[in-house]
């Protein structure tokens, strides 16, 4: 079992900048290289970086990147846990 497996999705709950940047850092951008993309502060990317450890429950950027993998996207900013077959 998996920290990913324990989150349902009205925790998961993404807003669009939030999916934005958890694709960044699926792709193994630093916070830095996320705010020069994205031109914003690295603080600001680091604050979306903790509201995505709060709400997926995860400790670290890998455990992000992984959790990446384990949600679906409806629709802009809305995040849900991707069905296990």
């Amino acid at each position: 079992m998996t920290f990913a497996s324990l989150l349902n999705a009205t925790d998961t709950n993404l807003t669009a900048r939030e999916t934005e940047i958890l694709d960044f850092i699926a792709r193994g951008l630093t916070s830095k290289q996320i705010a020069r993309e994205l031109n914003i502060s690295p603080y600001t990317v680091n604050t979306h970086r903790d509201n995505l450890r709060r709400k997926l429950g995860a400790h670290n950027g890998a455990q992000l990147a992984s959790c990446r993998a384990t949600l679906s996207f409806k629709a802009p900013g809305e995040a849900t846990l991707a069905h296990k077959f």
